[in-house]
Formats: structure tokens, sequence, C-alpha cells
């Protein structure tokens, strides 16, 4: 039986935050309805006087502010803003490794999201003399610290980390890594886009020389945002260049950060939703992420206690985002993810997750696995209701009758969550 599609069990949070903040909306379309402005990118224009700036030009600038706040930094112009994690981390891979000394190595790991992997291949493509390591996973899904210290050489350059498992929600403890990377020279980049909003991620205690992130999942921006956190004294070659709107008799893009990585035109709108849903976050988002983990828990209780699930990564004492993945003995992985839409209106994820090395070092390869993430926003109502689904599932008992979604929430009721 299939249902109506008119309301949702949003259970996909790791792929994209849903429901948005209140003020995002409202940031966005007042963004659009302003004339259209060229300030803010960055540089001197945030310093004109109030009345020689467009109306829009300080909302970039207190974007950047915001997040240099959450990262814990203080250099705001060292944060550049970008179109999304993917294009972060390809400006970090590539600035850096098209100027590593020949025979130079690069340590990742079989946990990194693709957007990581392929920039890296495709680097690799143009320069032969770079060497690739990848770095397992040890006994109790954590990265093998041993294993780390036997890749790491004197001709490491960079290591390029994910914080968190976009497939199980493992939260890896790079700082240990990272630290011992700086001390043997290498530059550090954390891929911070599962956990930027849902925990703290500080550069300096975490050893990270550039942290990668999305606006569009913890941050619950919108998407088309995201950023680069650049330490001072790494100098990145810019492989995007172009109009900055300033300098503009400088015959190569400007060293100045950060319009030395931010060529063209900013998503002003996307921008101000971005700092709407971190002023927000700003007000709400201790309570929030307190939800969020009891939430969290409340799932994983759940779910150890049904049969014929297996968890991925379940492992007393270690730290998770609020993501989980399983699957089910009797039924495959598409079914499963199918049937929980179908049948009780559970929008979740399926598959590799755009991380194949990770599955192939779970054991999960090729079908991958059903992904449940949630947020502050989710309630104890929808949590029984995926537990129910998917026990219902787990025992292949079709003649339980389905149960009716409930209507969409309403914003007065999603406001009494926040």
């Amino acid at each position: 039986m299939i249902l109506p599609k008119d309301s949702w069990y949003y259970f996909n949070e790791a792929a994209t935050s849903w429901p948005k903040p209140p003020g995002l909306v409202e940031a966005m379309t007042e963004a659009l309805a302003l004339p259209p402005s060229g300030s803010g990118r960055g540089g001197r224009t945030e310093m004109l006087p109030e009345a020689d700036r467009c109306p829009l030009g300080p909302i970039v600038g207190e974007c950047r502010g915001r997040v240099a706040a959450l990262l814990g930094v203080r250099e705001a112009t060292r944060v550049v803003l970008v179109s999304g994690v993917t294009h972060a981390l390809n400006v970090a891979l590539w600035g850096i490794g098209l100027t590593l000394p020949r025979g130079a190595r690069i340590i990742t790991s079989v946990a990194e999201h693709n957007a990581v992997l392929r920039p890296l291949r495709h680097l690799a493509k143009w320069r032969r003399d770079l060497r690739i390591s990848l770095l397992e996973l040890d006994a109790d899904g954590g990265f093998d610290e041993a294993a780390f210290a036997r890749l790491l050489t004197e001709q490491t350059a960079l290591v390029a980390l994910i914080h968190a498992s976009n497939v199980t929600g493992r939260v890896y403890d790079v700082a240990p890594l990272f630290a011992r990377a700086k001390a043997a020279g290498a530059i550090t980049l954390l891929d911070a886009s599962q956990t930027m909003g849902h925990l703290p991620v500080h550069p300096h205690e975490l050893h990270a020389d550039l942290v990668a992130f999305t606006g569009h999942k913890g941050l619950r921006g919108p998407v088309g945002t995201g950023g680069l956190y650049v330490s001072p004294g790494i100098e990145l070659e810019p492989v995007f260049v172009g109009g900055t709107g300033q300098l503009s008799d400088v015959y190569y893009q400007p060293e100045m950060m950060p319009m030395r990585l931010e060529a063209g035109t900013p998503n002003t709108p996307a921008i101000a939703g971005l700092t709407a849903a971190l002023r927000w976050r700003e007000r709400e988002g201790e309570a929030f992420i307190r939800r969020e983990e009891i939430n969290a828990e409340k799932l994983r209780e759940g779910l150890r206690a049904i049969s014929g699930v297996q968890i991925y990564d379940d492992v007393p004492g270690a730290r998770y985002t609020p993501v989980v993945s399983i699957r089910l003995t009797d039924l495959p992985v598409a079914a499963t993810g199918q049937r929980l839409y179908d049948e009780y209106g559970i929008i979740c994820r399926t598959g590799l997750h755009c991380a194949p090395l990770m599955h192939r070092a779970l054991g999960t390869a090729p079908a991958g696995t059903v992904r449940f993430s949630l947020s502050g926003f989710t309630t104890e109502a929808e949590i029984d209701h995926a537990l129910t689904a998917v026990r219902r599932l787990a025992v292949m008992d079709h003649l339980v009758p389905v149960t009716k979604r409930r209507p969409m929430k309403t914003e007065e009721e999603r406001a009494g969550h926040r």
C-alpha cells in the first residue's frame, strides 16, 4: 500500500536539515527583495561608513564573524564563504596539492566522503609523483593510531581527515593525529561537514590548519552555503579566480584574505539565510543540541532492542552525531528504504552515502546501509513511529495494518520544540 504524500517523518538530517529555523526564509526573501549589493565581500568595503554601504553589505561580514566565533578563532577574514563543503574541500585540496614538493605524501582515511576522495584522485592524475595513503579503522571502529604512526613519514605534506562519519555518526579523535602530523611538518585539513552545529569544532584544539564545513546540515542554513577556515600562515594557491569587486587593477588574484579565495559574486540571499540560522543557533542551540542527543540515544536504544536489526558501529563509550546505520536480516537495503517511505512515510537514506571505502571497511558494500539521522526538532512520537516501522519490517509481519501518517506539523507545533 502506498500512502498519499501529504506528510513525512523526516530522518535524513545528515543529508540536509529540515525544517529550517524560524526567520531563515524571511531573511532570504528580504535579501532578494532589497537592491543588489556588491559590498560586504570581506575586504575594505565593510569598513565604509554606513551611509556608503548598500543595504545587504554588512550581512556577509556578519556571517563571517559568526562563523569565526563558532570556530573560536579571532581572524574572521580567514573564514572563506563558498557554495558548500565540496567547494571548500576542493579549494583546500587543490590549493595545497598544486604546490606540494615532488614525491610528497598525503594521508587520508577509508571513512572519507567522496568530496575528499575524488578531488585527491583527480589531483593525483595531474601530480603523478604524489602518493596517497589510506588510514584504516581499528577493531573498535576508530582511526587506527598505530597505523597512522606507520604511515606518517618525513614526506607527508598533508593529512586530510573527516571529523565524524556520515555513515555511522562516529566522531573520530582527530586531535592527537593532527598534532603528530603538524609536529612532522604536515598541513592538516578537517572535514567538519557532519560536526559543525552538532559539537564544538575549534581548529586550535583539534590542531587543524584548515576546516571545511557546510551550512545546510548541522548549522541548519540553506543549501548552497559553506566555507573554509584557513589558519594564519597557511596560504593556498587560488583555484577559482576572477572578479573581486575591489583591487581590480591587480594583475593576478589579490593576496588579501578572504578575497584571495572568494572570486565572483557572493550568494548573498543564501548567506543571509545562513546568518539567520546562526543567529537562531546562538539563542536556541544549546537546548536544541541537548534534545538532539536525547533523541539519538532513544533511537539507538530502540533499534538495539529489535531482533533482526544490525547496527553498524555501535560501541559503548564512543561518541556519535545523531546518525545511525542499520540493515535488516531478511530485507534488502533498497527495499527497506522504499517500504519505510511507501508504508510509513519515513524519509531516510539508503545506499553507500557517497562513502564507498567506509562501506568496504564495514562489510556493507555494495548495497550499503539504511541510515537514520535526526535533530532537536524530531519528536518522541516520530521516533516511536520509526521504531515501530523497523520492528514490523524486521519480522516481515505483513498482517499488521499500516499506521496512518499524522498530518504534517504546523508552525506552532514545531515552535513548541524549539
